[in-house]
């Protein structure tokens, strides 16, 4: 499951409850109290002071002397900003410029801006409000009125962040239990595929990553939180049509034939056809976004990917990043057919093109963040972690109750939405006379 960034997105969320408790700490340990930070951007000395003196007994003052100096400093603190306050005129990137880095790179989402300038006509006011600036403050000034719509608009921000925080673990509770059930699904197909129990996760931190990255980085697809939130959901499912694919070719240690790798390319399309015969569930926006990523995720950016040989932003978003995410975890995990690449040898595997064609933007989004990953990777693996050992089985456990039910109904399900295809030969779900076809085996193996 994709996660909100501690930095990003958490600017005085649900503030007042943490500030109450920084202040009670720092009270009983005798030291300062908690502040909020102000970044006061003005390429005047004089300016920088005065604001500084104003506001520094209530809160914590940074200074920016240039457009340049403030984004270094965004950079650098990120939401450990509470609000900027920024001059126009400045040398080199001025307030507008400062203003658009911010819009780019989503920080106007979660840092208010008051402008402080001697600039008063109406375009630029107008403009400076277009542009998402909370209010502005001509010059001169008075010191209560900067005072007030300092505290008022950090205080707005504040109840904003509860409001929406509050509304995201309502979304995340609801999804609770359709997490649950993709995960365990999930953990059939790796159990099948003969692949390590941390592949879904791993694809789930990567996928999210990525999309983080993204939206940082471009507007072009315009992704919302919550198309973030069904896309890292349905990679878990990136891969189930490989429970129509037999054991043999799925677990096989060598390179497939030509004849097998044909065979193995059917499991995009066999996964598309699982979600798309899903009944009453077809409009759900999860199965829109599921059956992409089953169908897509083996495509490639310049065409000669599979099953369709779509090209370039033909292919969704969500299907190119969940392949990337799959493409990578392939690289860094041991496969029964090969070892595990090292994290800065996939990389470069990536880059050169040697693991297929992807898009540019993505590629540049996995250079800024693969020392993320690279941390990610040491922290998220059971296998090189003991406490990751006891929370996995944990994990595990509570799932126990849920499989023979759930293994039921995916066995009846599948049987009767694959009864009528027309290679039966290779995906044989009728029970037979015995208990040796693909399904009875997994569930009697899983459930043990």
């Amino acid at each position: 499951m994709y996660q909100a960034k501690t930095c990003k997105n958490m600017v005085v969320t649900e503030h007042d409850e943490q500030l109450k408790e920084q202040q009670e700490s720092a009270n009983n340990n005798g030291s300062k109290a908690y502040k909020y930070r102000i970044l006061v951007v003005d390429d005047s000395e004089m300016n920088r002071e005065i604001l500084s003196e104003i506001l520094s007994e209530e809160y914590d003052i940074i200074e920016a002397d240039s457009g340049d100096t403030c984004i270094d400093m965004l950079r650098k603190y990120e939401t450990g900003i509470s609000l900027v306050l920024l001059d126009i005129v400045m040398p080199g990137m001025d307030g507008f410029g400062v203003l658009n880095y911010m819009n780019r790179h989503h920080y106007l989402e979660d840092i208010p801006v008051i402008m402080i300038s001697s600039e008063d006509s109406a375009e630029i006011v107008r403009r400076a409000y277009e542009m998402g600036v909370s209010d502005y403050i001509n010059r001169p000034f008075d010191a209560g009125v900067v005072h007030r719509r300092v505290y008022n608009t950090i205080k707005l921000y504040a109840k904003q962040r509860r409001l929406i925080t509050l509304i995201t673990n309502q979304v995340y509770e609801k999804e609770k239990n359709n997490r649950m059930m993709v995960g365990i699904l999930s953990q059939i197909v790796e159990f099948r595929n003969g692949e390590s129990g941390s592949h879904v996760l791993n694809i789930n931190i990567f996928t999210g990553m990525l999309l983080e990255s993204l939206v940082q980085k471009t507007d072009k697809y315009n992704i919302t939180w919550s198309e973030r939130l069904l896309i890292t959901t349905a990679s878990a499912l990136h891969d189930i049509g490989k429970i129509g694919i037999d054991d043999k070719i799925l677990n096989k240690p060598g390179r497939l034939t030509d004849e097998e790798f044909k065979i193995m390319q059917n499991h995009t399309i066999i996964g598309a056809s699982i979600l798309e015969n899903m009944g009453s569930y077809q409009d759900e926006e999860l199965m829109k976004v599921a059956y992409q990523i089953c169908r897509w995720h083996h495509e490639r950016y310049d065409g000669k990917g599979y099953p369709d040989g779509l090209k370039g932003d033909e292919i969704p978003i969500s299907a190119q990043v969940v392949s990337l995410a799959d493409v990578y975890d392939a690289l860094v995990s041991e496969r029964v057919y090969k070892k595990a690449y090292s994290h800065e040898k996939a990389i470069e595997m990536i880059i050169n093109g040697e693991c297929g064609c992807f898009n540019p933007i993505l590629l540049e989004c996995l250079l800024d963040i693969q020392d993320r990953i690279k941390r990610k990777m040491k922290t998220s693996t059971p296998e090189d972690n003991p406490f990751k050992k006891r929370e996995k089985k944990a994990e595990l456990k509570e799932f126990e109750n849920a499989k023979e039910d759930f293994m039921d109904v995916v066995s009846k399900n599948i049987e009767k939405e694959y009864s009528n295809l027309e290679n039966e030969e290779l995906v044989d779900f009728s029970r037979g006379g015995g208990k040796t076809q693909i399904l009875s085996d997994m569930r009697r193996k899983y459930l043990e």
